[in-house]
């Protein structure tokens, strides 16, 4: 697959001024269309006193300004990276955020957002971010604050498991990957199962023209996300590689997954798929 449509999510005004700069380079690289899309939190609808309507008037004009100050930025820096982007800003009276923002992004063959442990206020919208991830059906790239990804990388790391999500962001960061890059699949720990398939897929990724290494560490669960992230910086990795939510929801709370370490800890560029 080429990638020649990304869907950019942008939560707030803070969190453009960095990130929108970033996702029209990726595009740029790519040759793609950048859609950028905006969605809102509905304001809680109260019936009282006349001070409650004149706080949620206030509230929508502090959101119709927002709006105004992104589509700008959006505009002028797509302008000037000389890009073919548009952005969708959620209307006022539709749908739920987490429904507008899942359709909005289905179209496009990768979803760029910030990791959620990036400088600036992510205003509550973490719950958004990992639904975007869980439901939205595309592979996401998620950026930190001052690590965009500029062109195709040379060298990837990729977390490796004998699981649907491994397997699926794996093949899903070929689409980014330059051509003959270095290709590494890390698998920690013991292997899920009696059989593994990390060397098919490595001969596979040698029969496509890659590099491909594997690469072993022992990490306890609650480290994997630690020691991924440290091998990546080992090895000169631009982009690391990852399933997403392996787990329940419960466990990621209870035991702190790999995904809501990266997601909060990344310093690289990081591919999650679910």
């Amino acid at each position: 697959m080429t990638i020649r449509t990304i869907a950019l999510v942008l939560f707030d005004r803070a969190e453009a001024e960095w990130l929108v700069p970033l996702a029209c380079e990726t595009a740029r690289a790519f040759d793609a269309h950048l859609i950028g899309v905006h969605p809102h939190r509905p304001v809680p609808v109260y019936f009282g006193p006349e001070g409650d309507l004149g706080f949620m008037e206030a509230v929508r004009e502090l959101r119709v300004a927002e709006v105004a100050e992104i589509e700008d930025l959006f505009s002028d820096t797509a302008r000037r990276a000389d890009i073919h982007a548009e952005l969708r800003a959620q209307p006022e009276a539709s749908l739920a955020s987490e429904a507008y923002m899942l359709s909005a992004v289905r179209g496009a063959d990768l979803v760029v957002m910030a990791s959620t442990g990036s400088e600036g206020p992510m205003s509550g919208n973490d719950g958004l971010a990992r639904t975007l991830i869980r439901q939205a059906g595309r592979p996401v790239l998620v950026l930190p604050q001052g690590a965009g990804l500029a062109g195709a990388p040379e060298r990837i790391l990729v977390g490796w498991s004998d699981t649907r999500e491994a397997a699926r962001a794996a093949h899903d960061v070929l689409a980014l990957a330059k051509p003959g890059a270095e290709i590494d699949l890390l698998s920690i720990g013991e292997p899920d199962g009696p059989v593994d398939g990390r060397e098919d897929f490595a001969a596979a990724l040698d029969r496509l023209g890659f590099q491909a290494t594997l690469v072993d560490r022992e990490a306890s669960l609650r480290e994997r996300g630690e020691t991924l992230l440290a091998v990546a910086e080992e090895r000169g990795a631009q982009l690391v590689v990852s399933g997403a939510f392996g787990h329940s929801q419960f466990y990621d709370f209870v035991i702190g997954a790999v995904t809501n370490h990266l997601l909060e800890h990344t310093k690289l560029p990081v591919l999650l798929s679910k």
